[in-house]
């Protein structure tokens, strides 16, 4: 087939959002708006299928459809975001109107309310782990219970374990509430080893700077180049160890006994692990790990 006959064939005359060519646009906001749908759709996968819909049933168009549409709620607490960090630079509420396209009072009557308690308790916390992850890629001597826990593993090693724990704990977590809830008598005994287990899995990640700089060393290439349009292997190499350092916060001190406190690291960790695992079976991720030796 002539590649123009090629190009006239199909009945829609746009690139399918299924290319990974799809993100080309001569509008460079329209690329990027169109590479972070299929950012989304590709680390969710079936997770973005319509609700009521048979997944057999699922066009891949209609993910795009609901990925969009979920980002664009998104943005509008990430605007919230922006604006109350301009309002904390010492920006006026006319310089905020302006980037919003419309004036003082219509900015300051959308965002006078500010962030509220619980939000800006959430991004304390993200750059709290954001400096963690600055801190944890200096290079240093791990502490003496962690270096015991590596044992000489490599950093190919510890992302093996690390998957293969994160799908046992998945897969125990919601039990082991359970079986808290229904024997509160009990409840320490029944959470606090499965705590510490996963505490020690993360620590043994995130605290050793050579699994850091193995994160970032693994660029891997794509199959073919159009595939380049979504290659950020690095970039959520590096989110995977910042999602653990976040499970890590909430690690209960030790000798604690607040069971609400070990409620909530295991519910913490069950949401990490499973962005965690999300994130790794990305192919542009997945290609980017080197094959075991």
């Amino acid at each position: 087939m002539d590649i123009l006959d090629e190009w006239q064939s199909p009945a829609w005359r746009g690139t399918p959002c299924t290319s990974d060519a799809w993100p080309f646009s001569p509008d460079i906001a329209v690329f990027e708006a169109r590479r972070a749908i299929g950012q989304l759709v590709r680390t969710y996968g079936d997770g973005v299928n319509p609700p009521g819909l048979d997944p057999s049933d699922v066009d891949p168009v209609l993910r795009y459809i609901r990925a969009a549409r979920d980002l664009e709620e998104v943005m509008r607490a990430v605007r919230q975001d922006l604006v109350a960090e301009a309002r904390a630079r010492g920006l006026t509420w006319e310089m905020i109107g302006r980037s919003e396209g419309t004036g003082r009072r219509a900015a300051q009557k959308a965002y006078r309310a500010g962030l509220s308690d619980g939000r800006l308790e959430q991004l304390r916390i993200e750059a709290f782990v954001s400096w963690l992850a600055r801190q944890a890629v200096k290079p240093r001597q791990p502490p003496e219970r962690v270096s015991s826990d590596l044992d000489g593993s490599t950093p190919l090693d510890r992302l093996a374990y690390l998957v293969r724990h994160a799908w046992h704990a998945l897969s125990e977590i919601d039990e082991l509430l359970a079986s808290a809830e229904s024997d509160p008598e009990n409840a320490l005994d029944i959470l606090e080893r499965p705590c510490r287990r996963i505490e020690r899995a993360i620590t043994a990640v995130t605290v050793d700077h050579a699994m850091w700089e193995a994160m970032a060393g693994w660029s891997g290439q794509p199959e073919a180049a159009d595939r380049a349009n979504y290659h950020t292997s690095t970039t959520y190499l590096l989110h995977v160890m910042r999602l653990l350092l976040f499970a890590l916060l909430y690690a209960p001190e030790e000798g604690s006994a607040d069971i609400d406190h070990f409620r909530v690291f295991l519910t913490k960790a069950e949401q990490v692990y499973a962005s965690v695992l999300l994130i790794l079976e990305r192919p542009d991720v997945g290609w980017a790990i080197p094959a075991p030796e």
